[in-house]
């Protein structure tokens, strides 16, 4: 369950990065806006698909996401 709740956590953190870029630009490119809100609807999907039954998916969804979501950078360029 912790894990679970880890990776849950990390999807949050994901979505949280695309939400403040979409509050950053969506005055100045609404297209722009729109794509990342697609983003962070898959985001949620990913998030919505974890189940505590299925640890070989939330391990890899900690594995792909959690170093992503520690360097914004990283986020940005593999996002």
């Amino acid at each position: 369950i912790v894990r679970a709740e880890l990776a849950i956590e990390i999807m949050n953190q994901a979505r949280g990065l695309v939400s403040e870029r979409v509050a950053e630009i969506e005055a100045k490119d609404p297209t722009g806006a729109e794509e990342l809100r697609a983003k962070r609807r898959e985001l949620l999907s990913v998030q919505n698909r974890i189940r505590v039954g299925d640890p070989e998916q939330i391990e890899a969804v900690i594995a792909e996401w959690g170093p992503r979501v520690k360097d914004a950078a990283l986020f940005w360029q593999e996002v």
